[in-house]
């Protein structure tokens, strides 16, 4: 598998380019063009995907993403009791409705749920889905508003510091060593690119 779930899921359910976010200040980059619709998306794409990512770097969680129920309520799944905390967060930064930000969210859960099924061999294992879903992590981070603070939401503090979101050819170095220490690439096939 190599797509990039956010940009998948963004242009799959229509909503406008998201932006990355100034790992500086924490903001997001070009403001102006994530007004009305784009703020939801902004906030709720790669909120979902966070807690996709917490939950599918278990092998339970990998396994369910895989084989699961297709009607699942994947947002209960992903945040466990804390579903309407995260709901809550990105309908605040949103300034949309708690119900309609629910709904769009499940909505790019099933998504990020089908593409991962979509594009995975039929023999594939958890530990397949577990290293895909750990080589979005940095691809999620980017655009991921610091002003959600889900990382103290799902007991990860290291989503919300700001480093995460540096992209550079130091930066690359660094996540190339981040992810072959967490196993999920190896030194042969993943290779920060020189800049």
């Amino acid at each position: 598998m190599t797509i990039n779930l956010i940009e998948s899921i963004q242009k799959n359910l229509g909503y406008p380019e998201l932006q990355k976010i100034d790992p500086n200040t924490q903001d997001v980059k070009h403001e102006s063009s994530t007004q009305g619709h784009g703020n939801l998306a902004q906030a709720a794409i790669p909120a979902v995907l966070t807690g996709l990512y917490k939950y599918g770097n278990t092998e339970q969680g990998s396994e369910h993403i895989l084989r699961g129920e297709r009607s699942a309520d994947w947002l209960s799944i992903f945040f466990g009791d804390n579903k309407q905390t995260a709901v809550q967060k990105v309908s605040s930064y949103s300034d949309e409705a708690v119900e309609s930000t629910g709904q769009k969210m499940e909505e790019i859960a099933s998504e990020a749920v089908r593409l991962i099924r979509e594009n995975t061999a039929s023999s594939a294992t958890f530990s397949d889905v577990k290293a895909f879903v750990a080589q979005q992590r940095t691809n999620i981070l980017v655009y991921l508003p610091a002003e959600l603070q889900l990382g103290s939401l799902i007991d990860d503090n290291t989503l919300d510091d700001q480093t995460n979101k540096m992209e550079g050819p130091m930066s690359s170095h660094m996540h190339f060593f981040e992810k072959l220490f967490s196993g999920s690439t190896t030194e042969k096939n993943e290779r920060p690119d020189p800049e």
